[in-house]
């Protein structure tokens, strides 16, 4: 199996190798020239010195794909605009994608190719996974080189649309420069992707579905459903029944049909493919309708030409009630697409809220572990200057200053024996206490090891959360959205990075320093109790030495106790300023952490306004294509009335001449 897996990755990284390899990004490039809208004259200079028909598309792809912008303009009103589509791209070098289409269509038969614009479905920036399609709305091309037909894309291999501020741009300013930000409107932006040429069928139509199922190249059309259902449905239907097929004589007659031919061709198999494109038989019947109304008017051979006209009559009553189906599936179509807009932004909303509440708690948190960083560093301090303190009262030699009172009790005198047993007693306890320092030490030393692995990974984790909250935000600046594979995956990595592995790690860490400050605190303790009883034990040999001063041995206990007393207070501020150092660390730690949270905090605010934007632009672009298929539907019932009012024409003349 593992074997198998392998075999298939190489082979799906040389299928991908010969892909980019087939497309010459630098052939085409340099025509510059003026040539007004004579494709032969422009078409002949691209191609001059390309000597085969793949580099002659080759560089008819590049040129058009490098020269004409995408009217962003023309999207946002749906004009209907007059004239020759090619002519218009080419005289203003911008166009939709039935421009780019016609252009390259018309070079490609200046320069001897057999080319054709297809029309279909396309997953763009409005379309998420499972969205019902009805209208073909994207056009592209086929175009034939060395006997198979190949899939073309200059509007997607132009470049795309894009939020109007730069994003790296942006985000700098809101890291270091506390930069405002505002949603803008959308532009489009040259990046060529060589990809959308001689694209591989079965990999075209991940995003692509052409309204006639024959030009998806391949043995088996795929359903609409499949292709509705989402890129992993499509692959999976790919993987299992169908592969590439691009030679078919039934597409080299289309190609040689102008476009009413075509429609007349198939619409039947269109409306076959999907049910919800009614509107592609409206278009059928009216074209026969005139096509009769032509012949019953001009052909003097026609035998009865009542029957004829009642045909045509008939056609466009059928073509009348076609346009009714589809003008009925508007107001369904668009309140899902509405609706589901809406869905989105609050998808989105609750995932940002979600976000930025957990990053002000975060904050709060930081905050209040900062000052106690701070709060506790002032403590330490004050028990450092303590510690000195008592160090700077120690001296082995006082014990020679003291006065010997006049009455002196003997050696075996019950007080002398109180105080050499009171400081013995002292000293087993010191000796209890300092086996507890060493076990305290070590217990700190490990937690502190822990904590700063913990940190470590705290680091990491939030370099990978900071990643992909940043890629998410490029993404949602790109016009994804919360149902797009594109950001479904950066905001589920985050989620998971963020909830159950930073804040997991966030909080070990401050249990870890809760512990950690606990256990020094106890520590210090310890050593002031420590100290406390050496400082016993020195009054109580000195009040010795005021009633006793014929025993050496006591000064020598003396001398001991106060060299141990100044190693205790050594290593009792030794320890302390380790644990000062460790509180300053933590306050730097948390200060950090926290600046990391408002960082992410305005990469989310970002984030939120490009979403916004996006959600308004999405409102709006539903509007306007609302209004545009009402408008087209409208022109379509006009074109089919006018037909109807001249066949009444043509049946009155006939009538007249008889």
């Amino acid at each position: 199996m593992v074997r198998v897996l392998f075999l298939l990755m190489i082979s799906l990284l040389l299928q991908a190798q010969i892909l980019h390899a087939q497309t010459d990004t630098s052939i085409g490039l340099e025509i510059t020239g003026k040539y007004g809208t004579d494709f032969m004259a422009l078409a002949a200079d691209i191609c001059l010195d390309q000597p085969g028909e793949q580099q002659k598309a080759n560089a008819i792809y590049n040129w058009v794909t490098h020269n004409i912008e995408y009217d962003v303009k023309a999207l946002r009103k749906f004009p209907k605009s007059d004239g020759d589509k090619a002519i218009l791209a080419l005289k203003n070098r911008k166009a939709v994608c039935d421009g780019y289409s016609m252009l390259y269509t018309e070079l490609c038969r200046a320069a001897g190719l057999q080319a054709v614009n297809i029309e279909g479905y396309a997953k763009d920036w409005i379309f998420d996974n499972g969205d019902e399609l009805y209208i073909p709305r994207h056009q592209w091309n086929a175009v034939r080189i060395n006997g198979k037909w190949q899939l073309v894309d200059a509007t997607w291999g132009a470049g795309g649309l894009y939020q109007k501020e730069s994003f790296i741009v942006r985000l700098y300013n809101i890291m270091f420069r506390h930069g405002r930000v505002s949603a803008r409107s959308l532009r489009f932006r040259y990046k060529y992707n060589p990809d959308y040429f001689m694209q591989n069928p079965e990999v075209f139509r991940l995003k692509h579905l052409p309204s006639d199922p024959l030009w998806q190249l391949t043995d088996t059309a795929m359903p609409v459903s499949v292709f509705e259902a989402g890129d992993s449905s499509v692959k999976a239907f790919n993987l299992l029944h169908s592969t590439p097929r691009q030679s078919d004589p039934r597409l080299d007659k289309i190609a040689t049909l102008d476009e009413k031919q075509k429609v007349f061709e198939y619409a039947d198999r269109a409306y076959a493919f999907n049910h919800r494109f009614p509107l592609i038989l409206s278009l059928k019947n009216n074209y026969r309708a005139l096509s009769l109304i032509d012949r019953a008017m001009s052909d003097t051979l026609v035998s009865s030409p009542d029957l004829m006209l009642k045909d045509a009559k008939n056609d466009l009553k059928k073509s009348l009630d076609h346009i009714k189906d589809q003008k009925k599936s508007f107001p369904a179509e668009y309140s899902k697409l509405k609706q589901k807009n809406r869905a989105k932004g609050m998808v989105a909303k609750q995932h940002i809220r979600r976000i930025k509440t957990d990053d002000k708690r975060l904050i709060a948190q930081t905050k209040k572990y900062t000052k106690a960083s701070e709060s506790k560093g002032v403590r330490a301090k004050k028990v450092q200057v303590g510690i000195a303190t008592r160090m700077r009262k120690v001296d082995a030699r006082k014990i020679d200053e003291v006065q010997t009172a006049k009455v002196k009790k003997k050696d075996d005198a019950p007080e002398l024996i109180t105080i050499l047993d009171s400081v013995k007693a002292r000293g087993s306890r010191i000796t209890a206490l300092s086996m507890q320092t060493v076990v305290q030490r070590v217990q700190v030393k490990e937690k502190i090891m822990a904590s700063s692995t913990l940190l470590d990974s705290l680091v990491a984790s939030l370099t990978n959360e900071d990643s992909m909250i940043r890629k998410e935000a490029t993404e949602r600046l790109n016009m994804h959205d919360s149902y797009d594979d594109e950001v479904k995956k950066w905001s589920g990595l985050l989620v998971q990075q963020k909830y159950y592995v930073s804040d997991t790690l966030m909080q070990n860490y401050v249990e870890a320093f809760d512990t950690v400050t606990t256990r020094y605190v106890a520590l210090q303790k310890i050593h002031i109790q420590i100290l406390d009883l050496y400082k016993s034990n020195i009054r109580s040999l000195e009040q010795y030495r005021k009633w006793n001063n014929t025993d050496e041995g006591v000064k020598k206990l003396y001398t001991d106790c106060a060299e141990e007393y100044i190693a205790a207070a050594d290593s009792a501020m030794k320890d302390n300023s380790t644990y000062m150092q460790y509180l300053n660390g933590n306050r730097t730690v948390f200060g950090a952490l926290g600046k990391a949270n408002k960082r992410q905090i305005k990469i989310v605010e970002y984030m939120e306004k490009a979403e916004k934007n996006r959600q308004n632009v999405e409102a709006g672009t539903i509007v306007r294509k609302k209004a545009f298929d009402m408008k087209e539907n409208e022109i379509q019932r006009a074109a089919v009335q006018k037909g109807l009012k001249r066949m009444q024409r043509v049946v009155d003349k006939i009538d007249g001449v008889r």
